[in-house]
This record gives C-alpha cells, structure tokens and sequence, in this order.
C-alpha cells in the first residue's frame, strides 16, 4: 500500500471524536491517511489519498472525492463507529510554501451521539519502556485496498451508506453475490431474496413469492454486511 505522493488533500469536517476515528485509524504510510496540516488560525485534519494521483485541478480532487468519502464514511461507520465526515475544501500542497485552500462546502448531515472512547494498546518491556509495534495497515486502511482490487466491493458498500433501505440492500447484493459469503445458507439467502422482491421492497416479481417468514430489515443490513466483511477477508487473501 503506496503513501500518496500527490500535491492534493482534503479538509475532514465533522465533529471532533468522529475527526480523531480518522486520525487513529487513518495513520501514514498506508492509503488513505489523513494528516495534520498547520495553520495561523488553528491547525486542521486533512485526508491524503492516491486516489488523488494525476488530478490537475481543485474541482477534479473534489469530484474525486466525494466517492471516496462515501465509501470511506461506510468503511469507518463499520470498523470504528464513527459519524460521517464531509468532505470539505481541497488542499493544494505546494512546494516550498503554504498550503492553500480551494473552498467547496458539501452540506453536512447534523447528528450528533455519545460514545465511548477510542482505546490505544501500549505494550512495555519489563524495564517500562514503551515497545513501539511496526507499522502496519488500519482495517479501515485495509477494507479500502479491497475496494481498489474489487470496484465491486466499493459499490456495495457505498449502498450501505446511512440506514439502507431493502432497494439498496438488494443493490448491495447484487453487487457482491458472487463473492464468499462466511457461510451465510441458501436458506438465509434465499429468504433475503424473497423478501426483498416482495411488494413494495424492491421489485416484485411472481418468481419470488413472499417468504413464510420474512426477513427484518436490521436482519437484512446485518447479513449483507457480513457478506461484504466476507468478501474483503477473501480478496485480501488471495492478495497479501
């Protein structure tokens, strides 16, 4: 996983535990990596990516970008209970000097929950020194590569932004049903299946009948994402 080494990051804008999820478990050298950046007026988090490579303008970093948050958003929600970040305004890292701010504000969703802590594991030799561990990839860092090897992945997850519905649910599957699924049965399968296509779900079809016992949409949410966690535990490897 290549540090990125292009000239363009963005702003994080959020509250400021969901901000420190993204410092902690969004750490350099890996991709993406968020960093600190200085500034007169109080310094700032913004997010460095290589997906960001080759762009030569501002609105082409924030075009890129709002992708990126979408499934970074998700891939944080799920590894590190953290409320979405909106992208905010692209960083221009120039040599030798300040780096300048390309202000294009997204609107930001307004919620706010109490929760605890993030909890950082030192471990110390007998005399008490701290053993510094080598670096190595976040699971978030590490969902993300997935994403890069499998677009697939990336879709799925990006429809499991928020509170899915059963339309997105069912667009999620569709996006990762060939991949393993950690043992998730036909059964179960088939049961998502049916519900999903049920009348007013997602598209009714006479080929699937309403289910005995039809699913729960929390049900539902939490299968698919065991499917997805499946499939990124397999693509990553068969690619170490």
């Amino acid at each position: 996983m290549n540090r990125a080494t292009n000239q363009w990051g963005i702003e994080l804008i959020g509250n400021d535990d969901d901000k420190e999820r993204w410092r902690v478990f969004l750490k350099p050298p890996f991709d993406p990596f968020v960093e600190e950046v200085e500034h007169e007026h109080g310094n700032y988090l913004a997010l460095r990516s290589s997906g960001f490579d080759g762009l030569t303008t501002s609105k082409e970093v924030h075009d890129a970008g709002k992708q990126l948050f979408r499934t970074l958003n998700v891939v944080m929600a799920k590894n590190a209970d953290a409320d979405p970040i909106v992208n905010s305004a692209v960083i221009e890292f120039v040599p030798d000097g300040k780096p300048r701010k390309h202000i294009r504000i997204e609107a930001e969703a307004g919620m706010m929950r109490l929760r605890g802590g993030i909890v950082e594991v030192t471990v110390s030799d007998s005399d008490g020194n701290v053993i510094e561990p080598p670096p190595a990839p976040s699971r978030a860092q590490l969902w993300m590569r997935a994403t890069d090897l499998k677009p697939d992945i990336g879709s799925a997850l990006r429809y499991m932004e928020g509170k899915p519905g059963w339309i997105e649910l069912y667009k999620a599957y569709e996006a990762i049903r060939e991949f393993p699924n950690s043992g998730i049965s036909e059964k179960e399968e088939r049961r998502f299946r049916q519900t999903a296509n049920t009348d007013g779900r997602h598209h009714p079809s006479p080929k699937f009948p309403p289910h005995e016992k039809p699913m729960e949409i929390w049900e539902a949410r939490s299968l698919i994402t065991q499917w997805i966690s499946a499939a990124i535990d397999d693509v990553l490897a068969k690619n170490p």
